[in-house]
């Protein structure tokens, strides 16, 4: 998964020992980390340096970690993000999903669990399909077929499907 280049990983949180222990354990993981103290900042951060994704903790001054993926989310920005959060409600923890968090990590958390949820939300975001459209076998649903090897302005019926 990893080239000669380690991934990017931002860290932004409002805690500066967890900061600073997130970025000295993922760093001994092989990533490059950067660290942000709030969510204020996010937006200019991510114009200069674009990692590969954020983890984000939830209650910070200023701007809280849902408003800032929010706001990335609105601008259409799909960048893979973990939200972290010493509130265990499961009402905290649907709202930040459902508005594209990738994964959500409850304080306390082990480094490790953090990294694992790391490695499977890049494997995800990294992860080719398993064949591209033009590869596919044709599909038929009820008197359809989707045919999508065929050219897509050559749309022909046939005695039994309706390519499309």
């Amino acid at each position: 998964m990893r080239t000669n280049q380690p991934t990017q990983i931002l860290v932004v949180d409002d805690d500066p020992e967890l900061r600073d222990l997130l970025r000295e354990y993922l760093t001994s993981q092989g990533f490059a980390v950067s660290v942000l103290h709030d969510g204020d900042g996010l937006q200019a951060r991510l114009e200069r340096e674009r990692p590969a994704l954020i983890v984000l903790d939830l209650m910070m001054p200023k701007v809280d970690g849902l408003t800032a993926l929010r706001n990335l989310r609105a601008k259409n920005d799909d960048i893979p993000g973990i939200l972290l959060t010493a509130r265990s409600d499961e009402i905290d923890r649907i709202v930040g999903l459902e508005i594209g968090a990738d994964d959500y990590l409850g304080k306390p958390f082990s480094p490790r669990e953090l990294l694992a949820r790391i490695n499977a939300v890049l494997r995800r975001k990294l992860a080719r399909p398993a064949a591209a459209p033009e590869d596919r076998e044709s599909m038929a649903f009820g008197p359809f077929r989707v045919n999508f090897r065929q050219d897509r302005k050559s749309t022909r019926l046939n005695s039994s499907h309706t390519d499309i």
